[in-house]
């Protein structure tokens, strides 16, 4: 349950990837000499063309807004526009949602089901709904979200990232419809993220949206299209709750700019082809060279990151950091490491010379 007076108290800081500017302080290496695999987005981004100045000068059109919304159906298999919501990038969306949801639905619990990204659990609990975090290896994620949809009270929220982040596990279409069905028949919510989705189209569930009432698909444009500064991202359900979420968030919310160039990035097939190849041989190349050059074991994976395990986790992110590589800890698990992926060939040759100074000092 939700006290609406109860006022908002300030919360520290996640500690997130992409973190330069803290990690220039603590290292005293300016921010622009980091090479930062921190975070899970393609450094390949789609190429930006010029854009028409109208879309600088002028607010978005609502059929521009429009037909992005129909290339982003395109492009996730959605089937029709009345089931897609757009805003200023899923952050956006993860802390709307439920402020949003509590108006329409009188809300008992919100589990969330991590180890995962850690804004759910914030966004929840600061518009005041009572959060379970819970803490489940990837192979169990399916049964034990199963057990809490069989018991749920009317109202509960689930909350399930897919492929997860950190650790990549990833539920087949067919568990997601099961349980989606299971919050249908409990008269609840289940709410699935799909921002790393992208490296796999087949797994996703929103092609089958129009038979899930009852769930609501995250989809982040920024990550696998090399371009989270444009800020959008994508909501797909049921199109009575896409009205409602849709008013909510209110006129232009999406840049002119923006809308052009996603709008062309979705409907590029042969880039899509081409980067997700791009993205797998740079996986196997990344494992490769981390198994050569220390004790690290690949502990989960996508092919936008790659989640490592070994005691040395810390060391050799110290290690990296003291050669301006950012990589990314946990604070939910100090012997867990993630690593994205450079973007360019002397960008790979500075993580191999600073990895082959690591195995020099016997660490491999």
């Amino acid at each position: 349950m939700v006290s609406s007076n109860t006022p908002h108290q300030p919360q520290a800081p996640i500690n997130h990837g992409g973190a330069i500017d803290a990690a220039s302080r603590k290292y005293g290496i300016p921010a622009e000499d980091w090479l930062d695999l921190s975070t899970g987005i393609n450094p390949v981004g789609y190429p930006v063309t010029d854009i028409a100045t109208a879309h600088w000068q002028r607010l978005p059109l609502a059929s521009e807004l429009d037909r992005l919304k129909r290339a982003a159906c395109d492009y996730y298999g959605v089937p029709a526009p009345d089931y897609m919501v757009c805003a200023p990038g899923t952050q956006a969306l993860i802390q709307t949602i439920p402020f949003w949801i509590r108006d329409r639905i009188d809300i008992s619990k919100v589990h969330i089901m991590g180890p995962t990204y850690g804004e759910h659990a914030r966004c929840w609990t600061r518009a005041g709904h009572d959060c379970a975090p819970h803490e489940t290896a990837s192979g169990d994620r399916f049964d034990a979200t199963k057990e809490i949809l069989r018991s749920a009270a009317p109202g509960t929220i689930v909350i399930i990232v897919n492929p997860n982040n950190p650790d990549g596990g990833i539920l087949p279409p067919s568990e997601i419809a099961a349980l989606s069905e299971l919050a249908k028949q409990a008269r609840s919510f289940l709410i699935v993220d799909e921002a790393f989705m992208d490296c796999q189209p087949d797994q996703s569930i929103c092609p089958m949206i129009g038979d899930l009432p009852n769930t609501l698909v995250l989809r982040s444009f920024g990550k696998f299209f090399g371009l989270a500064g444009v800020r959008l991202g994508c909501v797909v359900m049921a199109p009575d709750l896409a009205a409602g979420l849709s008013e909510r968030i209110g006129p232009w919310a999406i840049p002119g700019p923006t809308i052009e160039i996603a709008r062309r990035a979705f409907g590029d097939q042969t880039w899509q082809n081409q980067t997700r190849s791009r993205l797998a041989s740079d996986a196997v190349r990344l494992d490769d060279l981390i198994g050569a050059n220390s004790t690290l074991t690949l502990s989960g994976a996508t092919d936008l990151f790659r989640y490592y395990d070994g005691a040395d986790c810390a060391k050799l992110a110290d290690h990296l950091a003291r050669y301006g590589i950012l990589v990314r800890l946990f604070d939910h698990d100090h012997n867990k490491v993630r690593f994205g992926f450079p973007g360019t060939e002397p960008e790979w040759q500075r993580l191999v010379s600073a990895l082959d100074d690591w195995k020099s000092r016997d660490h491999a």
